[in-house]
């Protein structure tokens, strides 16, 4: 939590000098660089993220290719307590 908190106060610091270096004032750039300071870091974390690749990491259960994916049924839920 600490590593995410320390993230997006950097975004919204180089949010509000993005702000500042075109000409807002300050009055109106602190408010929104707080406001787009985390979606811009969502969009960025997605960004990053894919770059890592996608390629080869199984389907979309988690799986790796070669293994079957069991549905659990009814019985199995009833199972456990």
């Amino acid at each position: 939590m600490k590593h995410h908190l320390k993230h997006m106060a950097i975004g919204a610091v180089v949010i509000l000098a993005v702000l500042l270096a075109f000409g807002v004032n300050l009055g109106q750039a602190l408010p929104y660089a707080i406001l787009l300071a985390c979606p811009l870091g969502m969009v960025a974390m997605m960004f990053f993220m894919n770059r890592q690749g996608g390629h080869n990491h199984g389907d979309a259960t988690g799986q790796d290719p070669g293994h079957e994916h069991v549905t659990p049924t009814r019985e199995d839920h009833e199972r456990i307590p």
